[in-house]
């Protein structure tokens, strides 16, 4: 897990006797963690909702809301900064501004009815224009006929 400060974690699980438990830290994990670490739970069952009541360098002691008196097992995660490490942080602070390149220009609003229409002649003027003038006087048909006639040309070369 990357984070900005130095953490161990250690994870384990547990039940409740009456509603209570006394989870007690590995000595070895114990020894390297600051004494402000963090408990996370997760109850494996229905209860009331799941509480650390206590802490200490050796152990903490879990409770069930409301006084309640369940015999369910939970999983809890303990986050604690490492004892060895004062005030050291692994990244350096950078600007998340969002920076625009110089040439950026603001997005183009979409072409009105008006500008698609022309458009839509524009393009079909030019492609009138490509059509050979002599297949132009003499009908569609013919036309057809002349642009399957050079279709059949460009494909035998």
């Amino acid at each position: 897990m990357e984070s900005p400060e130095h953490w161990f974690e250690d994870f384990g699980t547990a039940k409740l006797k009456r509603g209570r438990a006394v989870v007690k830290l590995d000595p070895d994990f114990a020894k390297v963690i600051t004494r402000d670490y963090r408990v996370f739970l997760t109850p494996e069952g229905d209860c009331r909702g799941l509480y650390v009541h206590q802490k200490s360098a050796a152990s903490f002691e879990v409770r069930e809301l409301m006084g309640g008196e369940s015999a369910i097992a939970f999983c809890y995660r303990i986050v604690g900064r490492r004892r060895d490490i004062k005030r050291h942080r692994r990244f350096a602070k950078i600007d998340t501004r969002l920076q625009l390149p110089a040439g950026a220009t603001p997005r183009k609003r979409a072409p009105s009815a008006a500008e698609l229409r022309a458009f839509v002649a524009r393009l079909e003027k030019e492609a009138r224009e490509r059509v050979p003038k002599r297949a132009r006087k003499v009908g569609r048909s013919r036309v057809i006929r002349w642009t399957r006639r050079a279709d059949r040309r460009a494909a035998k070369q």
